[in-house]
C-alpha cells in the first residue's frame, strides 16, 4: 500500500472515531418505555416494601406466639393451683385447731403438719412459693393485702404486718394469691 493512500485511511479512521456520535431523536415510543420502566420500577420499589413489612410482621407474630405459648406452659395451670390452695388453708387450719383444742394428741398434731409439709413441697415442685408474711415483715400492697390496721405494742412503725390470716403464694414471679395480712398503724398519740 502506498503511503497516500495509508494516509486515506488513516485520515478517514480518525475522522470517524473522532466524529461526535450523533444522538438518535427520541421518539414517543421511547419515552413511552421510559415512562413504563419508571413506573415498572417504582412498583418493584413498592412491592419490595411490602415484602419486607410482611417479612417482618411474620417475625414479630412468631416471636409473640412463642412467648404466648410459653405463658400458656408457665401459669397454664394457675387456677388448678389457686383452687388447691383452698385445700392447703384446710390442713393449715386442721393443724391450728388441734393444737389449741388437743395439744396432748402429739401423734395427731405432727400427722398434720408432716401433710402439711407434704403439701406445701409439691405446691414448690410446681413453682409455688409461699409469701413471706411472719410478723414483722414490711407491708408490700403488691404481695399482701390488708385486712385490718391496729396497733401493736412491739411495733411502732405503720405499714408492718403484724398478723398473717391467711398465707399468700406466688407461681413464678406472679402473684398466684395475696396473703391476707393485719398491719400496724404505728404510734399515734391520741389527743382528745
Amino acid at each position: 500500500m502506498s503511503n497516500t493512500k495509508k494516509k486515506n485511511v488513516t485520515e478517514e479512521l480518525t475522522s470517524y472515531f473522532d466524529a461526535p456520535e450523533e444522538m438518535p431523536a427520541e421518539s414517543p415510543a421511547s419515552e413511552e418505555l421510559d415512562n413504563e420502566i419508571q413506573t415498572l420500577v417504582g412498583q418493584l420499589d413498592e412491592m419490595k416494601d411490602k415484602y419486607l413489612r410482611s417479612l417482618a410482621e411474620m417475625e414479630n407474630m412468631k416471636k409473640r406466639l412463642q412467648r404466648d405459648r410459653e405463658s400458656i406452659l408457665k401459669y397454664g395451670n394457675e387456677g388448678l393451683l389457686r383452687d388447691l390452695l383452698r385445700v392447703y388453708d384446710s390442713i393449715n387450719k386442721s393443724v391450728q385447731v388441734s393444737k389449741e383444742l388437743h395439744p396432748e394428741d402429739t401423734n395427731f398434731i405432727d400427722g398434720l403438719e408432716m401433710v402439711e409439709k407434704l403439701f406445701i413441697e409439691t405446691l414448690k415442685r410446681h413453682h409455688v412459693e409461699p409469701i413471706d408474711s411472719k410478723k414483722g415483715t414490711p407491708f408490700n400492697p403488691n404481695y399482701h393485702e390488708a385486712m385490718m390496721q391496729r396497733a401493736d405494742d412491739d411495733i411502732n412503725e405503720p405499714d408492718i404486718v403484724i398478723d398473717e390470716f391467711e398465707k399468700g403464694f406466688m407461681l413464678y414471679d406472679r402473684v398466684l394469691r395475696p396473703a391476707k395480712v393485719s398491719v400496724s398503724i404505728g404510734n399515734t398519740a391520741v389527743t382528745n
